[in-house]
């Protein structure tokens, strides 16, 4: 009856999960150091953990500390000692090895689910792997990304999260819920033996960055991400595979180089942590990381507040098991810290992790407070991940999500960021349209030549000449390198490949100088660290990949980029590490030709290589010159939106000549780089309506009314601050009493006059408060949106006048700012004085609205009106209607003498405003993005003429 009674609880238990609600996956990075993973749960998922830890066998508990690798029959399918290690020793977690297709991975998957299943408590696995660069390290038709010093050469944050996204979902649809990834290591040792090309770089705020991306990407996705090997493996000598490394820097150093990156993923919500197999000597001078308590409680929970899984690195490491064996050490990281022994090695060594642990547990030697904790942790964040949820997957649809085109396109545009162009002695590029015959050779990696034939295959592809291969020993001989030189002295070119996991053999370094010597162009390739150069200084070119670590396994995307840069396209990547004495840290050549001015060199370069034969027919250069002639126009209006608009359709014109195979590639690569550098030329002068949008929403819905003098009203004054500070400006603010006893304030920023004594003044303006309870989306945060944007396109033109770009406060109950802003204008200011732009409303969707007024107060025509005028004429904008009016801020300013106007959004003939006007119903929704871009075009082209005209 008792044994009935208990199973009937554990039924009880697994019903409670499967219909208990789940904790918001998305609060996991929001959580609070001071918190548990059960204090993140709600009330009845805390119970249930509770409950399920009361109702556990002692081997049940244990079995979920313990983390054994799956062993594998011969349909690569697991085997009876892994249901053993699951149903039996009843493992709570696995790490699986090997190679497999995506839908065996999801079968696999599958199978230990079910085995786990069938267990008493029923309770899910987590499915773990070392997918650093991405699920195909272990799936064989998944996407393969760059290894992480790749993605570090980029630079790109938001690629390192694209990346760890789509390995995310594409471990998920294999049945993986747990990646030990990123490294946090900073890698300042060169020679290091094992993290090398596995590490962001020796930058100690880059790895912080990229690993922060990285742990987002993972788990906003859905898997837990583990930031390794803790407190830092970057500076080691030795591979603790092999032997027990320890490190001798300070505390300093530790605190400085080597813990910001992990205390960065913490702060960032990483939900685990990985150990090192390293003795840190300023913290514990007996004992690697995994086995300190002195690191893993001490340092890691207490002092940086890490209260995630802590999971330690292979315990079958050398490090480890020469040292104390399987089951010594599992018992020891238990109690210095760690939540989960990764059981690797001989299923005899992992039963003796369980059994040990069991024991020391049954004996008191493990106490059940310290178990207990752990199993907390460990069956909160399988509840946070659903895991409870669905355990299974499809392999048919895995298969499909492998294989996404998006997520293939991804890589290879990461690749091709990440080349580094180290050296270019005007050798490179090469022509792919010429007839000239390569030589490609490199040396064996760990006894394995495909790298080279696969290198020489794609260069094959590229080129019109024949190619020729060989491959080298992996420390080549003499002979051997004269035999190649002998080849590349018939050759017209040199492709050399070099392979370094620490410092580069001699063979290699005595190769690449030889070749040099035949006095063909010579490039070099380093696949591995990309330390190689500084053995071979004088090479021609050379390109760091980063494509092979220190296993030898490879990344094939990088050296295909590689290729991909040698024939034209353009390297993305910069040194993420420093190569002593020779090139610093960030350094990165490319093939980009000069700025172009405008698009009439463009135009000039169309002809060129018309002449030169890169088109197919005359009609393409002709109707990219179409294309440019309208360009040149529109640069000559400044009209910087639509430069930049029409030089979109240019590239988007080039990518149809590339895709019908009527320009060369070489031609396209050179006029899309010179496109994209007019777009940049011209871009910050455009006026951007989605930043625009942007202030709106922040204004109406993060800080909401704005009544005059009240916390909403100082919240926005103080946020259009900042957005004036950040774009450089000088600026400041006058606080003035408004009635009821508040105050409240007008933000100024001032664009000073260049090489111009006393010069003219020109006021851009709009007020930022509104009527209380409305949001004031279109009143007046659409006007406050306008002036910041145009403080910000116009920043960095040369102006001959001063511009006073001014928010005005409680404009709703009496043009107060604006006057009280007027009123401490000098004589002086106001002689100097040309203009006020004032903008008001300029956003609305609603549709009868389709004239834009500009009130003047005297209804006669003056300088802001001829200027936007003139403006509106040359934007082809018929919408404009001089009106009479006041009831805005540019009374104040027309009082004092000076030519202003108020530019508004009505209807035709009634001059109507919204029906939403002062109401609640003032909402960003009824914002016309293109309403307020038209405005801003209006006022950016007016301001310029009036402010930047010379002589």
């Amino acid at each position: 009856m008792k044994k009935w009674a208990s199973l009937l609880s554990y039924m009880f238990v697994f019903v409670l999960l499967l219909t208990t609600p789940i904790a918001a996956f998305a609060q996991t990075s929001s959580v609070q150091k001071d918190k548990t993973p059960v204090d993140t749960l709600d009330d009845a998922n805390q119970e249930m953990v509770q409950q399920m830890i009361m109702e556990m066998s002692p081997e049940e508990k244990i079995g979920q500390l313990v983390m054994p690798s799956t062993h594998d029959n011969e349909q690569n399918m697991p085997n009876e000692d892994t249901k053993e290690l699951i149903q039996e020793y009843k493992a709570g977690s696995v790490i699986i090895y090997g190679n497999r297709d995506a839908s065996t991975t999801a079968a696999y998957n599958n199978q230990l689910q079910e085995w786990a299943s069938e267990t008493t408590m029923g309770i899910p696995l987590f499915s773990t792997a070392d997918l650093e660069y991405g699920v195909n390290q272990h799936v064989t038709d998944a996407t393969a990304f760059p290894r992480q010093m790749g993605i570090a050469a980029t630079r790109d944050l938001n690629g390192a999260k694209e990346m760890a996204s789509a390995t995310a979902e594409e471990m998920k649809a294999t049945g993986f819920n747990w990646n030990y990834s990123p490294l946090a290591d900073v890698n300042t040792n060169p020679n290091n033996p094992v993290i090398g090309v596995r590490s962001f770089g020796e930058n100690t705020q880059l790895v912080s960055d990229m690993t922060v991306a990285q742990v987002e990407g993972y788990q906003e996705n859905g898997v837990l991400s583990t930031p390794k090997h803790f407190p830092g493996h970057g500076d080691t000598s030795d591979d603790s595979h092999y032997d027990l490394p320890s490190v001798g820097y300070d505390r300093e150093t530790l605190e400085e180089v080597h813990l910001p990156p992990f205390q960065a993923a913490i702060d960032a919500g990483a939900d685990s942590i990985m150990t090192s197999h390293v003795i840190i000597e300023a913290i514990d001078p007996e004992l690697p990381a995994t086995l300190s308590e002195d690191v893993l409680t001490g340092l890691l929970r207490e002092e940086m507040g890490f209260n995630g899984l802590i999971v330690t690195d292979a315990m079958s490491m050398q490090a480890i098991k020469d040292n104390w064996g399987a089951g010594e050490a599992a018992v020891m990281t238990i109690q210095a810290g760690a939540d989960i022994v990764m059981a690797t090695g001989s299923l005899h060594e992992q039963k003796e992790s369980f059994e040990a642990l069991l024991s020391a547990y049954e004996s008191g030697e493990l106490t059940q407070e310290r178990v207990d904790e752990s199993l907390e942790r460990i069956l909160a964040k399988k509840i946070t991940y659903g895991l409870f949820d669905d355990r299974y997957v499809d392999p048919e649809e895995a298969t499909d999500i492998v294989n996404t085109g998006s997520h293939k396109e991804l890589a290879e545009n990461m690749a091709q960021d990440s080349m580094t162009l180290v050296k270019n002695d005007d050798t490179l590029p090469y022509n792919p349209e010429s007839n000239e015959s390569t030589f490609v050779v490199g040396s064996e990696i760990y006894n394995q030549s495909y790298y080279i034939e696969d290198i020489a295959d794609a260069v094959q592809a590229k080129t019109n000449g024949d190619v020729v291969y060989d491959v080298t020993s992996e420390d080549p001989s003499a002979e051997e390198i004269d035999e190649m030189v002998q080849q590349a002295e018939q050759a017209d070119r040199i492709i050399v490949s070099t392979f370094s996991a620490g410092e580069l053999t001699e063979g290699q370094s005595h190769l690449v100088n030889a070749l040099g010597e035949t006095e063909k162009p010579v490039v070099s390739i380093s696949l591995g660290l990309p330390y190689d150069i500084k053995e071979y200084p004088d090479v021609d070119a050379h390109i760091a990949t980063y494509a092979i670590e220190r296993w030898g396994s490879a990344v094939p995307i990088s050296w295909e980029a590689a290729v991909d840069v040698i024939y034209g396209a353009n390297p993305g990547g910069t040194l993420p590490v420093t190569i002593e004495d020779h090139y610093e840290f960030g350094h990165g050549e490319n093939y980009e030709a000069e700025t172009p001015e405008n698009a009439e060199e463009i135009k000039a370069l169309v002809n060129q290589l018309e002449d030169e034969g890169e088109f197919e027919s005359d009609t393409a250069p002709r109707a990219l010159n179409r294309h440019l002639t309208a360009i040149s126009h529109y640069e000559e209006q400044e009209a910087a939106e639509k430069v930049v608009k029409h030089m979109g359709g240019f590239n988007d014109l080039l990518d149809h000549q590339q895709n019908n195979d009527l320009i060369s590639a070489e031609a396209f690569t050179l006029l899309q780089s010179q496109a994209d550098d007019l777009i940049e030329k011209w871009e910050p002068f455009a006026f951007d309506s989605d930043r625009a949008m942007a202030h709106i929403q922040h204004l109406s819905e993060d800080i909401g009314p704005r009544a005059p003098g009240s916390e909403g009203e100082g919240e926005a004054s103080e946020y259009i601050k900042d957005e004036f500070e950040k774009l450089g400006y000088n600026v400041s603010t006058q606080t003035f009493d408004i009635p009821g006893g508040e105050q409240s304030q007008n933000v100024i920023a001032v664009k000073e006059a260049e090489d111009t004594e006393d010069p003219e003044i020109v006021y851009v303006t709009a007020h930022y408060d509104s009527v209380p309870g409305s949001p004031g989306a279109n009143d007046n945060g659409s006007g406050t949106a306008a002036l910041l944007e145009l403080a910000k396109v116009t920043r960095d033109k040369p102006a001959n006048k001063e511009i006073r770009f001014v928010a005005f406060g409680a404009e709703e109950i009496g043009l107060v700012g604006s006057r009280y802003y007027v009123s401490q204008l000098s004589d002086e200011e106001i002689n100097r004085s040309t203009a006020n732009f004032n903008m008001d409303m300029v956003g609305t969707n609603w549709e009868p609205a389709t004239q834009l007024y500009v009130n003047v107060v005297d209804g006669e025509p003056n300088t802001a009106w001829q200027y936007a005028e003139s403006a509106a004429d040359r934007l082809d904008n018929d919408t404009l209607f001089l009106y009479e009016r006041g009831a805005s801020d540019h009374v104040s300013f027309h009082e004092a003498g000076i030519d202003a106007a108020n530019f508004i959004w009505r209807e035709p003939g009634t001059a109507s405003l919204e029906p939403w006007y002062h109401t609640p119903e003032d909402t960003i929704d009824k914002i016309s993005p293109e309403k307020i871009q038209m405005v801003g075009d209006l006022m950016d082209s007016a301001i310029s003429d009036i402010a930047f005209e010379q002589g």
